[in-house]
């Protein structure tokens, strides 16, 4: 059977781990992608589940907002809550060099 050269394009670490993954499965990628492609077909399908990010839920907004909320009068017990960030930088900055010193 005729063979047909395909390209992809994906992130260098990603190659290498999948790569290190097949390779100690005993086959390189592209035998991985003819399972898969096969595998797809009989599936009809991509041939796992595919699911997207859950939804935040209301709680997790609560969660949020008391997270916020604590961090807010942690910054006014601290005496930073009005601080510019021109005045954080240099808060910054300043512990910066002290550890330096150290």
């Amino acid at each position: 059977m005729p063979m047909s050269v395909l390209q992809i394009r994906i992130e260098e670490d990603l190659k290498k781990q999948v790569s290190d993954l097949f390779e100690s499965l005993g086959m390189d990628i592209p035998t991985a992608v003819r399972i898969f492609f096969k595998r797809a077909l009989v599936e009809n399908g991509i041939p796992f589940e595919v699911k997207g990010m859950p939804s935040p839920t209301k709680q997790d907004g609560i969660n949020l907002l008391n997270a916020l909320h604590a961090a807010q009068e942690q910054a006014y017990k601290n005496g930073v809550a009005n601080l510019s960030e021109d005045e954080i930088e240099a808060e910054i900055k300043a512990a910066r060099m002290e550890r330096k010193k150290k």
